[in-house]
């Protein structure tokens, strides 16, 4: 089987300078990318870890250069140093993050905050720069990374906080960009990097280091960002030589004749019972349903108008 072939195009991948971003870019590169490897400057004195994937790849008869810039305050300047260097930009992989663990009510608020931003805003600062540049490129391909913490788990509410915020925008954004040729992807990794290190079991480490390589999941993300692939609005799991599809998902709805706290007291068992799930990719996937539950005919509407219109101007009260 022949490799695919990114022919020339221009990717930027930041948290490149180790782990699953170096994976990604080396990947990319291999495969006729030009890449920008961002990853922060070292200390004084220290070996740049962007600097050292460049050379990897440029050994390798690849194109990249590096770039230190702190996605949070310097998306811009990310997305300019593509620019600047290879005239266009058609991959943006959002792989830069941090990890604390400590619990809600214990955790310093700047660390807290500094973990949401570096995860979600730094995501949005890349994307808000980049999204002009991949409406130009025709086929712009996005790949943001979530976590299977936005599910839930003590100790890291800030992580989970933002990396459900990352779920929530990359479905939007792949809504936003069907008109422009850009697809929009979110991927839920597991492999063996310094992060997963913050995991205090020897055993689980042992696992992830004998089974859980990043390459695993560069081999997706490289899939997904190709030219020819059209998948779009979707999460994936991946892992260890897997991969399976994430959604939101719903159980079946209770409805009751008077909507009162004591009528619902008496329905829990029936609200909490298990059922056949309706999965959703879209808003206007699951508030159709809703509407439909109480009208059916707003279905006629909503596909008149090609699903749910919102006035992007407009005030809604809070």
């Amino acid at each position: 089987m022949s490799l695919l072939d990114f022919g020339g195009r221009v990717a930027v991948v930041t948290g490149a300078g180790r782990g699953m971003g170096r994976s990604h870019a080396k990947m990319l590169a291999s495969r006729g990318a030009r890449v920008v490897i961002n990853d922060l400057a070292p200390p004084p004195g220290e070996t740049s870890a962007a600097e050292s994937v460049v050379r990897e790849i440029v050994a390798k008869g690849g194109l990249a250069i590096a770039n230190h810039d702190n996605v949070v305050d310097g998306g811009h300047r990310i997305v300019q140093a593509a620019i600047d260097a290879f005239g266009r930009l058609d991959i943006a992989v959002c792989n830069a993050g941090v990890m604390y663990g400590s619990l809600f009510a214990e955790a310093v608020p700047e660390e807290w905050q500094g973990v949401f931003n570096i995860h979600f805003g730094g995501t949005v600062a890349v994307l808000r720069a980049a999204w002009p540049h991949l409406v130009r490129s025709g086929s712009g391909r996005i790949i943001t990374i979530a976590s299977s913490g936005m599910l839930g788990n003590a100790g890291i509410t800030s992580y989970g906080a933002a990396k459900a915020g990352i779920f929530g925008l990359t479905r939007s954004l792949a809504c936003e960009g069907l008109a422009a040729g850009i697809t929009a992807n979110c991927i839920f990794p597991t492999a063996r990097t310094r992060m997963a290190d913050t995991i205090d079991d020897p055993a689980i480490l042992n696992t992830l280091q004998k089974y859980f390589q990043p390459e695993h999941v560069s081999s997706v993300v490289v899939w997904l960002t190709h030219q020819d692939t059209h998948v779009t609005n979707q999460a994936f799991q991946v892992s260890g030589g897997r991969a399976g599809r994430l959604t939101m998902a719903a159980y079946p709805t209770v409805r009751v004749k008077e909507s009162t706290p004591e009528i619902w007291a008496q329905n829990k068992d029936a609200l909490m019972a298990d059922g056949p799930l309706t999965p959703y990719t879209s808003t206007a996937e699951m508030f159709g349903n809703e509407l439909a539950d109480a009208d059916p005919q707003i279905r006629h509407t909503m596909a008149a108008h090609g699903g749910l219109a919102l006035k992007p101007t407009e005030d809604f009260p809070t």
